[in-house]
């Protein structure tokens, strides 16, 4: 028997002998151990193994030929992991956060089209108007100093009550209205808010809302009569 049968054959039975079930759990329990006194050198030895050129090579050759699978499994894994995704990308923001604003910027400036985009799409969705309308009113609030106790989801509540704007009907491009206007002395708490569409709020701006209703021939909302009550 030449030297090289008898290395097969070795090789057969330690694969059987490895492959039993006992011998595997006494061999995860080993490496377990091993692992955990020897932290440094196994991190030393995959730093060293992965900064070899031929293992980049073979690394991005592996990753062209299973974009599909990486692509996949990436997504799952973000889906399976949301809440330590979320960690780790503040995390990482906030160690980094200079050097994550200058490339963020440098690709807003290359990408002027796909952000435009993106802001027209997000600004236009259920989530993008709460968002920029609980903002934009905080903001508001802060500058004129008045009480403010909007939140995105109290945002959403009244775009659940009303629906649509209380004044018109209308269901495009919807806002939030004060009753009583910031120039009048009201405030931005939840009950001094309808849903009215772009059109009614620019018209009625800093108006009272019955000499503006009045103006407009319309009825006053009743919706707009009962919170009256409780300001």
């Amino acid at each position: 028997m030449d030297k090289e049968e008898k290395l097969r054959r070795h090789r057969i039975a330690c694969k059987k002998h490895y492959w039993k079930p006992k011998v595997r759990a006494k061999k995860k329990i080993y490496k377990k151990k091993y692992d955990l006194e020897n932290k440094e050198k196994i991190s030393k030895y995959g730093y060293k193994k992965r900064a070899r050129p031929e293992y980049q090579v073979r690394v991005k050759k592996w990753r062209e030929e299973h974009k599909k699978h990486l692509k996949e499994y990436n997504k799952n894994w973000r889906k399976n992991n949301k809440e330590r995704k979320k960690k780790m990308d503040r995390d990482y923001f906030l160690n980094n956060r200079e050097k994550v604003n200058k490339t963020s910027e440098i690709w807003r400036n290359n990408h002027k089209g796909k952000v435009k985009k993106y802001n027209q799409k997000y600004y236009t969705s259920p989530k993008g108007i709460i968002s920029y309308t609980h903002h934009n009113h905080k903001r508001i609030a802060t500058i004129k100093e008045r009480p403010c106790d909007l939140s995105n989801d109290k945002v959403k509540k009244i775009l659940e009550r009303d629906k649509v704007c209380v004044y018109c009907g209308s269901s495009k491009r919807l806002e939030l209205d004060h009753i009583v206007p910031l120039k009048l002395g009201g405030n931005s708490l939840y009950n001094n808010f309808v849903v009215a569409c772009k059109r009614c709020n620019t018209t009625k701006s800093g108006k009272d809302v019955f000499e503006w209703c009045n103006l407009k021939g319309i009825e006053v909302p009743k919706i707009v009569l009962e919170l009256k009550k409780k300001l």
